[in-house]
Order: C-alpha cells, then structure tokens, then sequence
C-alpha cells in the first residue's frame, strides 16, 4: 500500500470543536480532513492549507480559516487502512454546517467534552486534540 499525505483540521465554530463521526471503516469521532490531490495529475501535490480547507468544506459545509498549523504526525500503525502522514492545521470556521450523505454526520463538542469521550475518536485523533489543547487551545480562550 502507498504512503498517504494528508491534511486534517482542528478548527472552532462558536467556541465549539467540529468534528465528524465516521459512518464507515474505521468508525468513530475525527477531525474533517483527507488526502492531499496532486496538482494538474503532475507529482506535486496541493498545499496543506489548500487541502486542509478543501476537505473541511467537503465534509462540514463550513469555510475554515487556518490560524497555524499543529504538526505533522506519522506514527506507523496510525490509520489502519495504510500509511499516512497527516499534517493537522487548527484554526476557526464559519457558514452552515451539513454532513456529508453516507459518510460523516458532523457535529460540535465543547473542548472541555474531550475527554468523556476519548475511547471514541478513530485513529489517533484522541491524542492530537490533546496536543492541541497543550499547545495551541489556550489561544483561543
């Protein structure tokens, strides 16, 4: 299986956290986000900002203004349906929200709701909101 790059995003809509719950393989709560598209079929790929937004209104509806970015994480067994290495972005969103038929249901979680619900979260969600709450949460407070 080929290696994946990809972009996610941690982002507030009215001090809450959007999040997607996986209807499908691997279920469970995440961050809306995805692969990177490579740029005119070429061996570029698009920026992670450009993909972290794309994905972000694919699966949300809402626009997402990146603030800064996280980092990057590609611990080996993180997705079970291959290799990945995400870059995670946070940032702020606006518009309406609406789910994406057949795939994700989106919703909002308080930030300090976190952690009643860490068994949930697919792949290694859990601990990169952890990291964003050390980190960078206490920016937007």
């Amino acid at each position: 299986m080929d290696l994946e790059y990809c972009a996610d995003a941690i982002a507030l809509y009215e001090g809450k956290l959007v999040l997607v719950e996986r209807l499908g393989f691997p279920k469970g709560f995440a961050f809306p986000g995805g692969r990177r598209d490579r740029v005119g079929g070429g061996e570029l790929f698009e920026s992670v900002e450009d993909c972290a937004k794309r994905e972000f209104q694919e699966e949300t509806g809402l626009a997402l203004v990146v603030d800064g970015v996280l980092g990057t994480y590609d611990a080996p067994n993180r997705d079970p349906r291959g290799p990945k290495i995400s870059t995670v972005v946070y940032g702020t969103a606006s518009g309406t929200m609406r789910s994406e038929p057949g795939k994700t249901q989106v919703f909002l979680m308080a930030p300090d709701e976190v952690d009643l619900h860490k068994d949930m979260f697919a792949f290694d969600h859990y601990s990169i909101l952890k990291d964003w709450q050390e980190q960078k949460g206490k920016l937007y407070k």
